[in-house]
């Protein structure tokens, strides 16, 4: 009986491989992003999460927040201090306090932003409020910004910066960096700014302020990353 040989030549082998090559270099990175996007939403749910019970608790212990003693724009670090370590920090498990972003392990002094993703002077740590780093390596500081006294309901806000992996890159507002809303009169924590603005068009043409409002669009999107989103 004559035996039939199936094996492949060196030839069939290589030219297999390489086609299995290129569909790989093809398919990688958008499986590698995917996977990013899905891993950034989830650790950006998880963190606006603490802070949303930590201002509950807080409430519980010390009353509406409405009626806290908060700071102002202009107040001190001692003062801004004084409050996060009585109104937050009971409510968060801090590893790391830090009156600068190199004390909590920086090597800048502020964040790139999608539309300009190498220039790091965007939004840093204020010298007048504590950072900190949290749970798993976040950091996070707290920064009073705006008072809205020109309502029949005058508001206070403060706003919340997370950076979800702390010192590492790539420290882009965007991307592992986003920005929040605190409203404490009303205590709520929400987006900042519009969620429309997070786009490739808007953010391009507002470098600095748009690229802020994409932690709302997450947010409003269900905490997940579309494919719209200018990541």
């Amino acid at each position: 009986m004559k035996h039939h040989n199936f094996a492949f030549t060196l030839a069939e082998v290589l030219i297999t491989l390489g086609i299995i090559g290129i569909v790989a270099a093809m398919t990688m990175p958008s499986l590698i992003a995917n996977y990013q996007k899905k891993q950034t939403s989830a650790q950006l749910k998880k963190a606006y999460s603490t802070f949303a019970q930590a201002l509950v608790s807080s409430q519980y212990d010390n009353g509406n927040s409405s009626e806290w003693e908060t700071t102002e724009p202009s107040s001190t670090y001692d003062d801004n201090l004084k409050y996060f370590e009585t109104y937050w920090k009971p409510y968060l498990r801090i590893v790391k306090m830090c009156k600068t972003m190199a004390e909590c392990g920086y090597d800048i002094t502020g964040y790139a932003t999608l539309a300009n993703r190498n220039t790091f002077n965007y939004y840093g740590q204020a010298s007048n409020v504590p950072g900190f780093i949290y749970g798993d390596g976040t950091y996070a500081y707290l920064r009073p910004y705006s008072y809205n006294s020109t309502s029949d309901n005058p508001q206070l806000f403060q706003m919340l910066l997370i950076d979800l992996n702390g010192p590492k890159k790539p420290n882009i507002i965007g991307r592992d960096v986003f920005q929040f809303q605190i409203n404490i009169s009303k205590g709520v924590i929400s987006g900042f700014g519009d969620k429309n603005n997070c786009t490739i068009s808007k953010i391009n043409n507002n470098v600095s302020e748009n690229p802020r409002s994409c932690g709302q669009k997450i947010l409003s999107d269900g905490w997940e990353i579309l494919d719209d989103y200018p990541w």
